[in-house]
């Protein structure tokens, strides 16, 4: 996906059909079918169960790994990130302050009621309301969306010509993230979505944790 300087390439994970995003800045934005990067950092979103699809995407690129988002602590968005650590061990891991602890217990993330139970490495940072940040020449904001996780996050990049959002589980095409985990709550989850999402700008693209991207004006309707 072309976004003036902003390459986003999904890396799409079994057995829950996951979206991650590995991120950058390309050298040339108005031909968007070579992607060079214009430095060699980037990022990734939500890494799941696949991560040699990932690790394979960026040495062919000749990327380096600065950063790892997390929108949320659940099994199928973080299952990547201790393999993503090995292969880049100065990256760091960023989740939302209300869900660091997922990152390092199998009960809180859901794995063990799964039957493959998984930990990763601690968070590097805990991020909260407001945070700003900028990770591979590109300038971040975090926004908690409590609902589907207490500690949910999205991190909204107000780019041109569009707005960027990786929505996580909040939103998808069409509907919206479960409620009925341990830490989710549905008056939460439309609050979040109506006071956080619905009020960006229409054309905003949301990048969802499952299933194909959407807008903020589809959503609305």
């Amino acid at each position: 996906m072309e976004n003036s300087e902003i390459f986003i390439k999904p890396i799409i994970s079994t057995p829950f059909q996951e979206n991650a995003y590995i991120t950058y800045l390309q050298a040339n934005p108005n031909k968007s079918a070579s992607a060079q990067p214009k430095n060699k950092e980037c990022f990734v979103v939500d890494p799941g169960f696949e991560p040699e699809l990932i690790i394979d995407y960026l040495r062919s690129s000749g990327l380096d790994l600065a950063a790892i988002l997390v929108t949320h602590g659940h099994l199928d968005h973080i299952a990547g990130v201790s393999e993503l650590r090995k292969a880049y061990p100065n990256c760091k891991v960023y989740i939302g302050k209300l869900d660091a602890d997922k990152l390092t217990d199998a009960e809180l993330n859901l794995s063990s009621q799964f039957g493959k139970p998984i930990t990763t490495t601690p968070a590097d940072v805990m991020l909260e309301h407001g945070d700003n940040l900028n990770i591979a020449g590109i300038e971040i904001e975090v926004l908690h969306v409590p609902g589907h996780s207490r500690g949910h996050v999205v991190y909204l990049i107000r780019s041109t010509p569009t707005f960027i959002v990786f929505g996580g589980d909040l939103i998808f095409r069409g509907g919206v993230g479960r409620t009925d985990f341990p830490d989710g709550n549905h008056s939460d989850l439309f609050k979040s979505i109506k006071s956080k999402i619905l009020t960006l700008p229409p054309d905003t693209i949301i990048f969802t944790g499952h299933g194909a991207n959407t807008t903020v004006r589809n959503e609305s309707r």
